[in-house]
């Protein structure tokens, strides 16, 4: 269960898509790659539409979210205390060992602490969202960013048999005493390991989706009737609504259509992704329940996040 802590709250919600706005037919021999990876399956029914490329340094789109998040909760670099970062595995080695020297001095962050939550591919940002929370265990921290970024460096590397991925920087400010939109109720994740091993099966997946979905509502005290929202992980059209059923999910609970058509994969972002457009198009509500999942080879996330 997440520790209730007085006055914290989720909030200020910034997206940073790649700049370039393509179609999958953009893409060098994407018709051989997708064969290759889904033979004799027409893509057109994936519900795919257009994704995002960065046209420049990660670090120029990871500085435009958090800017915004800042700016948007009122909040002054000097009084941020902690920053998290959440991103694949694969793309560690990608940012390099003085990526958080570079964007902490880019932002004016000079009294913040950074961490990095990875391995655990596209779940990791649900980790990192716990990790983030927990951090007000102690008195003085106040502010704390959560940075979630994912891309791919070639292009042949975004069509693969689950998913078409984008590029994209999601962040969100978790603070003590601001108005906030959520709270954290409680999180929970779950290995399927002979998904690590490239093994997994219908019964693997269907068995760690529905442990950690048991998991975080018992740590909650809710059902999956008290949830208004799903937030997924944005799979082909097909592969959400399946890997949903076998959890257990009602596809009319999930919001995720229209952002896999604008955005694709985003990775670890995908449901931050979901949420933001979600709260721009209807609105968080107070006291409603909302439940914030990811899912990849190996892995089953999940988080109830409830309306202040």
């Amino acid at each position: 269960m997440a520790t209730e802590h007085e006055g914290v709250g989720i909030g200020s919600f910034a997206c940073a898509f790649g700049d370039l706005e393509r179609k999958p037919e953009d893409i060098a021999d994407f018709e051989a790659l997708w064969q290759a990876e889904s033979p004799d399956t027409e893509f057109a029914a994936m519900g795919c539409g257009t994704f995002r490329t960065m046209s420049g340094p990660v670090d120029d789109y990871v500085l435009e979210a958090v800017r915004q998040t800042l700016r948007d909760g009122s909040v002054q670099p000097e009084d941020v205390d902690r920053i998290v970062f959440a991103t694949s595995d694969v793309r560690l080695g990608a940012l390099g060992p003085d990526f958080a020297v570079r964007v902490l001095d880019a932002l004016g962050l000079v009294n913040c602490v950074p961490a990095v939550v990875s391995f655990q591919q596209c779940c990791s940002s649900l980790t990192a969202l716990r990790q983030a929370w927990e951090l007000f265990s102690d008195d003085e921290v106040n502010n704390v960013v959560l940075v979630s970024l994912d891309f791919v460096p070639e292009d042949s590397g975004r069509v693969r048999s689950f998913a078409l991925f984008s590029d994209a920087v999601v962040s969100c400010l978790v603070s003590r005493g601001g108005a906030g939109l959520l709270k954290l109720a409680s999180t929970a994740v779950g290995v399927d390991h002979a998904g690590l091993l490239g093994r997994d099966s219908f019964m693997s997946r269907q068995k760690v989706a529905r442990d950690s979905l048991a998991r975080v509502f018992q740590r909650a005290d809710r059902r999956l009737e008290d949830v208004t929202k799903v937030f997924p992980t944005n799979l082909y059209a097909p592969v959400t609504l399946f890997n949903s059923a076998i959890a257990g999910l009602d596809r009319e609970s999930l919001h995720f259509a229209g952002t896999l058509s604008a955005y694709g994969h985003c990775g670890n972002s995908d449901w931050m992704v979901n949420l933001a457009d979600y709260h721009s198009r209807v609105g968080i509500r107070p006291g409603e329940t909302y439940l914030a999942q990811s899912s990849a080879p190996g892995f089953f996330a999940c988080g109830l996040l409830v309306g202040t």
